[in-house]
């Protein structure tokens, strides 16, 4: 959604009306096979390969040389609109839905998460605040594009980082995710960063279905 959200240099964003008829090439060609497609929307946050990249506090992570700068609160509020606006874009340009990233432990993961969040704003400190701003996203995108757009939210069913979200704290989050307006919930596993394999040959099949059925069981 903004250019200091890519995952490397000269990565692609979506922030304006000129760059539609780049994905209309996409989406016409889903839609002629009889296909949907939706966009997905990922700010990597701490995890953007360049120098302006940003986190709710200026913590490095361990996959990246740049150290981060702490978003202010305004810059906040600001990307929060940003969501919505390639939201709407993406409307625009032919897509069936968007698909919010929050999982895997890019930016809005980074929020809720208290390993990463030490803000004292409205955006940090106790649960309700760390989850406010994936939230506020979710609503906005939700007024931007109205009721008939898929909203797909990724949730992380299990951060896999010491200090990361609590189950309980993942199933209450998953709950008020579904009230603020997302039709599906994408469920991720693990940060990038975490010690431990997710996607590994060596990880059995079904490894994290108990972290899976936590978010189901707080949503069905």
């Amino acid at each position: 959604p903004v250019p200091e959200g890519v995952m490397d240099e000269g990565g692609l964003v979506l922030n304006d009306a000129n760059q539609l008829d780049e994905h209309r090439v996409i989406t016409d060609a889903v839609r002629q096979a009889g296909g949907h497609i939706v966009l997905q929307i990922l700010h990597a946050g701490r995890y953007a390969k360049v120098a302006d990249c940003v986190a709710p506090s200026a913590i490095k992570a361990r996959i990246n040389s740049f150290t981060p700068r702490a978003m202010t609160t305004d810059e906040i509020w600001a990307t929060v609109q940003a969501f919505a606006n390639t939201a709407q874009l993406a409307q625009q340009a032919g897509y069936a839905g968007v698909e919010v990233m929050g999982s895997e432990g890019y930016l809005l993961n980074e929020f809720t998460a208290a390993i990463t969040n030490q803000r004292d704003d409205e955006f940090g400190g106790s649960f309700e605040a760390r989850i406010r701003f994936p939230l506020e996203v979710i609503k906005a995108v939700r007024a931007a594009v109205g009721p008939g757009f898929i909203l797909i939210y990724r949730i992380s069913s299990i951060d896999l980082m010491e200090g990361g979200m609590t189950a309980d704290e993942i199933a209450r989050f998953a709950k008020q995710v579904e009230a603020a307006g997302a039709d599906l919930i994408n469920t991720g596993v693990g940060w990038h960063e975490s010690a431990v394999p997710t996607i590994a040959a060596s990880v059995p099949r079904a490894a994290w279905v108990d972290a899976v059925r936590n978010i189901k069981q707080a949503v069905a």
